[in-house]
């Protein structure tokens, strides 16, 4: 009795079973084809992507070695070419590297406009906008008013960006430039108090603290209440006076 009850059992399991296929079979069979395109497609894609990231990484190696001795000018040209037909990080790399031949060949303004540009893409990695930010900064030091400046580093300088402290020292050239000395002291005490800060730059910018010192508001107060050089102090004065008065007719009695 037990075996019939589990073949009936059976025999409707398949009755149910064949009714659910001949419902919904074809949408069965359709959903695993796609999961397997989509497999495949993603597989292909990732294959393609490494593919090119290969082809592009040659390509860059070959015209940095093939321009390595060419004049700056003939060098920017191929590297502005060879940005043009990739993408991504190449892309970045040939264009920095197209800005620092056409510095090279005189063209600042040029060479600004590309580092302004990788500075301002949001595509670009961060590391890679600091450095272009830096880099344009060190082009328009001299010209640059602190507040244009200050605006310019203050991606960098307010975060934890790897060129902060290559931020913080153009923007106290500038304040010191302006006249900002208050302001230049305190990102020059930055960039000496962070413990990242490489010994070159640490190094110049004790030597930009020993300028502005004497600019601060406490150093011209005092400079103000000393005696100028040469002149006696009153107290020096008054002790001379006395001992130059001629003594009173008691005391020489």
């Amino acid at each position: 009795m037990t075996d019939l009850f589990r073949e009936v059992e059976e025999d409707l399991r398949r009755e149910q079973f064949s009714k659910l296929w001949e419902k919904y079979g074809t949408w069965i069979i359709g959903l695993a084809v796609a999961i397997v395109l989509v497999a495949a497609a993603v597989v292909g894609w990732r294959a393609w992507v490494h593919s090119a990231q290969v082809a592009d990484s040659v390509a860059y190696d070959a015209a940095v070695k093939e321009t390595a001795d060419a004049a700056p000018a003939e060098a920017a040209k191929a590297l502005a070419a060879l940005a043009a037909e990739m993408g991504g990080g190449y892309e970045t790399l040939a264009l920095l590297q197209e800005a620092d031949r056409r510095l090279a060949a005189g063209e600042a303004d040029a060479a600004r406009a590309i580092y302004e540009k990788v500075a301002n893409d949001d595509g670009v990695p961060g590391i890679m906008r600091g450095l272009a930010a830096i880099k344009a900064g060190l082009l328009v030091v001299d010209t640059a008013s602190y507040e244009d400046m200050k605006a310019r580093m203050a991606p960098l300088t307010s975060g934890q960006s790897p060129w902060r402290q290559n931020a913080l020292e153009l923007v106290a050239l500038t304040a010191m430039r302006a006249g900002e000395w208050q302001e230049a002291d305190i990102r020059v005490k930055e960039v000496i108090a962070d413990p990242a800060t490489p010994a070159g730059l640490r190094d110049r910018a004790h030597v930009m603290q020993a300028l502005i010192a004497p600019h601060l508001p406490r150093a011209a107060a005092e400079g103000e209440g000393a005696p100028a050089s040469g002149e006696p102090a009153p107290a020096e004065e008054t002790q001379s006076e006395t001992q130059d008065a001629p003594a009173s007719p008691a005391a020489t009695e």
